[in-house]
């Protein structure tokens, strides 16, 4: 099939005294009825190369046999109740039990594959929140798989939704409890907030069970900027109030913190950091425990530190402060967590978990050992329980949960994920290679064991680098059909991510970013230089701000790679700021409302910077047609101008998730035929 003709319109608009030609702006109306004649289009296209795919019915079977096992989710204690999601090999999604005792027969709270066969489609489990004594919870459910979500409240004992329900369309997000039941605290958009900004203008409300959510009563947030998001928490004990803002309205993202004394609420917040700045990205995350507030920061410490200071102190400013962890020369501290009288702290060395107990005032005790090189979740607990649990994985050890006895400090496993294919035959490594710029920048390799370096490995090179994300070691089942043929999976750890603090993530944002694409770019080159693989054999794959990175390099450098898998991206750096949140990430990309950061912007754009003529790579492209983090128009763009300007012979097309968000489809079913798509594709493109 030929590929569709897009239709052109003459779009020119006027930036900062250059003209910007957007031929294909008109994709940006994604609901309306042209754009969906066009998609229909595109998608028999698309079709018509995918369905024919010689590994489809293979992959499907071998997808299949991996996805279609038990998945399990990190239990979360309380007062003697556990709360827990799973997922049974035979249904589509998890589901959300509650069991008395570690032994106790589980209990079906929320069950996602139920309410979806009701409605007709999947609706996906997107959050929760315990009481304190564990006898409500408030949960998310989204009809799209997206940022939307409605928020509904249960009764634990009896079982049964309350009448207490809190739209999707005012983005409220999981309730924190009060001691005394009677309500919650929670954020969302406020009510009269104007079309096309509704995931700004965030509020902390409190809503009493039984009444209307439109009465609900404004806490905290009523001056602050459109863009800023605050998060509110509630005590173990229930004697505080603290609420984080997110502040992403200024150049420099922060964090602000406020205490409430909920003994004495008439008194106000009270400031505990507030107008901190500073050249580097200053975030502060904070608890409280048994009158002390506890603050993970990377004030003044580029590996960040934990400091604490006792609540009757908050006042006289940061002197009262006093650093119980300080920075490490070589390991940034992830996180923390606090259990009765042990302080938890999770590092990254190297791209890999390491987790320290100490005491409160910050004496160590000893590490805890893992089985090998992996990734660990911060120790969930409650504030002054018996036990901990945290979950750990690694490229070939399965999602594994831990429980720690805090009473003799045994940590054994609670429960492994099974897993229903061989995996002894594969290995990961760790190799360094130098940038552009002779930054020496970390990668994974993935492959099974004794392989061959003569240069004709089908690989696939994977990168995000941005905003902060650390990019660790995880058991990736969907590459291992990908493996067992022979093939490797890479992953750079390229600066904008937070591997290695907020000296390497600040490298990579605004007009640093060609960093990200440098870094990128040498992985490549490495991998090729070294014998591993060569470019009619390597694909380059990422998603989001991911797809950003493989749309900007196979713009700079078509003839180095053979395919991309871009999903979600985005594309267009001059308007990506005009959709949905898209303003909170102007701290890491600037915005082309700014002179100064204009020209850079358009510099890499890739949408702008496809060239007429040019031989580019097979490209998958891949988006979600409710997706509200980034715009799908984005997608729509960059397929319609790489099909117009490419000369290759490499097919080019987009594939639309209907009703699903930005991390696409979550059910099963769905996310194996994606799979098969996806890896479909890259096997018939490195075949050689």
């Amino acid at each position: 099939m030929n590929i569709p003709q897009t239709k052109k319109e003459d779009v020119v608009e006027e930036m900062h005294g250059q003209l910007i030609r957007d031929p294909y702006r008109w994709l940006e109306d994604v609901e309306s009825e042209k754009v969906q004649t066009w998609l229909d289009e595109q998608n028999k296209y698309t079709r018509s190369i995918l369905d024919k795919l010689p590994e489809r019915e293979k992959l499907h079977e071998e997808f299949q046999k991996l996805f279609r096992d038990e998945s399990i989710g990190l239990p979360h204690p309380r007062n003697g109740y556990y709360f827990f999601t799973k997922r049974k090999a035979d249904e589509d999604l998890a589901v959300l039990y509650v069991k008395k005792g570690l032994d106790g027969d589980p209990k079906v709270l929320v069950d996602p594959n139920k309410i979806s066969k009701e409605k007709g489609f999947a609706i996906n489990l997107a959050g929760y929140s315990i009481s304190k004594d564990g006898s409500f919870i408030t949960y998310l459910l989204s009809e799209a798989a997206n940022d939307k979500a409605n928020l509904h409240v249960m009764n634990v004992v009896t079982g049964q939704d309350l009448d207490d329900v809190i739209p999707g369309e005012f983005y409220p997000a999981i309730g924190r409890w009060s001691l005394d039941n009677e309500g919650f605290w929670y954020t969302r958009r406020k009510d009269d907030t104007p079309k096309g900004e509704e995931k700004f203008h965030k509020k902390v409300f409190y809503h009493t069970l039984g009444t209307a959510f439109s009465s609900d009563k404004l806490i905290f947030g009523e001056n602050i900027a459109k863009e800023d998001w605050p998060i509110a928490q509630s005590t173990y004990d229930g004697k505080y109030l603290l609420v984080t803002v997110e502040i992403s309205s200024e150049p420099t993202r922060r964090t602000e913190l406020y205490l409430l004394n909920l003994l004495y609420p008439e008194k106000g917040f009270v400031p505990v950091v507030k107008d901190i700045k500073a050249e580097t990205d200053v975030e502060f995350f904070g608890t409280i425990h048994r009158d002390f507030v506890y603050i993970h920061t990377n004030f003044n410490a580029p590996l960040w530190k934990i400091q604490r200071v006792a609540v009757s102190d908050i006042e006289k400013g940061m002197d009262a402060w006093e650093t119980i962890i300080p920075e490490s020369n070589n390991k940034l501290i992830e996180g923390f967590s606090i259990l009765k009288d042990m302080l938890f702290v999770l590092t990254l060395e190297n791209v890999h978990s390491i987790l320290q107990e100490y005491s409160l005032t910050g004496e160590f005790k000893k590490e805890i050992l893992f089985p090998s090189l992996g990734s660990s979740s911060i120790v969930k607990g409650e504030s002054e329980g018996e036990e901990g649990f945290f979950m750990f994985e690694s490229f070939v050890y399965p999602p594994t949960v831990f429980r720690i006895d805090l009473t003799t400090d045994e940590v054994l496993i609670y429960e492994q994920q099974k897993i229903a294919v061989d995996t002894s035959n594969i290995e990961s490594e760790q190799v360094w290679y130098e940038s552009k710029d002779k930054t020496r920048v970390p990668m994974f390799l993935i492959h099974k064991k004794g392989l061959k370096l003569e240069g004709k490995t089908p690989t696939v090179l994977y990168g995000y680098g941005g905003f902060n994300i650390n990019i660790t070691p995880g058991f990736k089942k969907a590459i291992i059909p990908f493996i067992q043929r022979g093939g490797m999976y890479a992953i750079a750890n390229i600066r904008g991510g937070g591997e290695f603090g907020t000296a390497w993530h600040m490298a990579g944002t605004k007009k640093q970013k060609q960093n990200t694409f440098d870094d990128f770019i040498a992985a490549a080159e490495w991998l090729i230089k070294n014998n591993y693989t060569n470019s009619n054999q390597l694909a380059i794959k990422g998603g989001s701000n991911g797809g950003l990175l493989v749309g900007a390099v196979m713009t700079q450098r078509p003839e180095l790679i053979k395919a991309v898998v871009m999903a979600v991206p985005v594309a267009d750096m001059l308007r990506y700021h005009l959709f949905h949140g898209g303003r909170h990430w102007i701290p890491d990309y600037g915005s082309s409302e700014d002179k100064d950061m204009f020209p850079y912007l358009l510099g890499y754009s890739p949408y702008h910077n496809v060239k007429d003529g040019t031989k580019y790579p097979a490209t998958f492209i891949q988006t979600s047609d409710q997706d509200d983090r980034v715009h799908p128009g984005q997608s729509f763009k960059m397929v319609a101008r790489l099909q117009e300007a490419s000369v290759s012979d490499n097919p080019i097309f987009l594939r639309v998730e209907r009703k699903a968000g930005h991390g696409g489809a979550v059910d099963i079913s769905r996310f194996i035929n994606e799979s098969v798509d996806e890896w479909g594709f890259v096997i018939e493109q490195l075949k050689g």
